[in-house]
């Protein structure tokens, strides 16, 4: 390590020379990177397999291409047993081990507010189990204020707390350099638990840290001015039969998932999944999945896999059958480990419901929308249940259905956050023509202010071929 290296990281990042020699940190050139800089070496059972850099005269990182790395400092998971503390950055890692943690390891590349960089905590999960706790010391900025749920999401039922980090300070590193080792493994010493049983009390200057309430948008109009998914919260979707609100729900969540560069999980239970890729592949294409040529159909599978993932029932093995408890587990799975931030349950009446002995059908329903609309809240996620209406008086034509009409619960109307009704209307023309159209109406919206609309009806035409939607231009309202 040369000299100038040295003094960097002793003087200027606070790190102790010993330690730092004994980790394995280094001055070694990157070709990538102007002058000087340091290279952090990662190591797997004892051997190093990739590596980091960082310059030293401007903060310009760079990484060994081609190598999947998984956490920081990994093996120290191994061995010991005091709790595991993960940080975002290598000479964060560093700074809590200097502070007496040495079980201390770092995300690869920091965090998201996506929540896409998961993967190495979900292949740590075993190592991190092993230890008695693990602290959550991510960065005091808007993508770190998720890491402390989504850890403890990936390791539920085990103990997860989190640092709060003096002010002025972003990460541990700033503590060690403004405050000292003191400071820091005091702060480590005081970090709180993400859940604690039964529910936990807090002034407005201590909340804990969570993500920003996050809308998911279609991206155009006029979908934005009638429909929108917020993260941690449930809605509801109805229509009467052939009306089409699965088709629509998923046109709407195909175009989030791009706009909004997300991954969704679909539970079609009434569509063959074959029948899900062709619809994917018509509204990302314009063609079906059968007109493509081998080389097109892997390259919309590439992009498909990339924001989508799609849940398939089995009836071997499954002796308590497709009810609560295995919708709970699939939607753990599809937002905890595979990071879906919409759940698309389609429809609802599929689900083998089963309510405690002398339960009403109607109290069943509010518990288990009460559990979903709890689920998205904890797993960070937005679940949206497709639910068929009862049989309704229709004086001539069917009406749009509201939640009130959906079979047996008031509840279908009362949890969501969001509700919406697809329907099919006709109406006549300049030269007396019947024309057919979509009506998407949007009768419930719990927080006008955050999704920016109340109560809206949207008029739609379909293109079945590409089982897209458009404004309809036809006559008067």
């Amino acid at each position: 390590m040369t000299q100038t290296v040295s003094q960097w990281l002793q003087q200027v990042r606070g790190l102790d020379p010993v330690l730092t020699e004994a980790m394995g940190v280094t001055g070694k050139e990157h070709p990538g990177i102007k002058g000087e800089a340091v290279a952090f070496p990662y190591l797997r059972n004892g051997k190093p397999y990739a590596a980091k850099w960082r310059g030293i005269s401007e903060k310009d990182w760079r990484s060994s291409q081609g190598v999947s790395r998984g956490l920081y400092n990994e093996d120290a998971l191994k061995c010991g047993d005091g709790p595991a503390v993960i940080t975002e950055g290598e000479m964060d890692c560093l700074s809590v081990i200097q502070a007496g943690y040495a079980r201390s390891v770092s995300l690869p590349d920091g965090w998201s507010e996506n929540g896409d960089k998961r993967d190495c905590l979900v292949e740590a999960e075993d190592a991190l189990r092993k230890a008695p706790w693990v602290i959550v010391a991510g960065d005091a900025d808007a993508a770190g204020a998720g890491l402390p749920k989504a850890v403890a999401n990936i390791l539920l039922g085990h103990d997860v707390r989190y640092v709060t980090w003096p002010e002025g300070c972003k990460d541990a590193n700033d503590v060690l350099v403004k405050f000292g080792e003191g400071e820091l493994a005091r702060c480590l010493v005081d970090a709180k638990k993400v859940d604690p049983a039964g529910g936990f009390i807090t002034g407005i200057s201590d909340l804990p840290p969570m993500p920003d309430r996050r809308v998911l948008r279609v991206g155009m109009a006029p979908y934005d001015y009638a429909l929108a998914f917020e993260i941690g919260a449930m809605s509801v979707g109805t229509g009467t039969p052939g009306a089409g609100k699965s088709t629509f729900t998923t046109f709407a969540v195909y175009h989030m998932a791009v706009h909004e560069d997300i991954k969704v999980g679909i539970l079609a239970f009434e569509t063959h999944p074959f029948q899900v890729r062709d619809h994917l592949c018509r509204l990302h294409t314009g063609r079906k999945w059968d007109d493509l040529s081998q080389m097109q159909q892997a390259e919309t599978a590439y992009f498909l896999d990339k924001h989508f993932r799609i849940v398939h029932r089995t009836y071997d093995d499954n002796p308590s059958g497709h009810n609560l408890g295995w919708l709970r587990d699939m939607i753990y799975t599809l937002a905890v480990r595979d990071n879906c931030k919409v759940i698309v349950v389609d429809p609802w009446n599929e689900l083998e419901h089963m309510p405690a002995p002398g339960e009403s059908l109607t109290n069943y329903i509010n518990f288990a929308l009460q559990q979903i609309r709890t689920w998205a809240e904890q797993f960070d996620t937005h679940i949206c249940v497709i639910a068929h209406p009862r049989k309704m008086m229709t004086e001539g034509k069917p009406r749009s259905p509201t939640g009130y009409d959906i079979a047996d619960s008031a509840a279908f109307a009362n949890k969501p956050a969001l509700g919406f009704s697809v329907h099919q209307e006709e109406q006549e023309n300049s030269v007396g023509m019947v024309e057919e159209f979509v009506r998407v109406t949007t009768w419930k919206v719990r927080n006008t202010q955050l999704y920016g609309f109340g109560k809206a009806s949207i008029r739609l035409s379909f293109d079945v071929e590409k089982m897209d939607y458009r404004k309809y231009e036809g006559g008067s309202q």
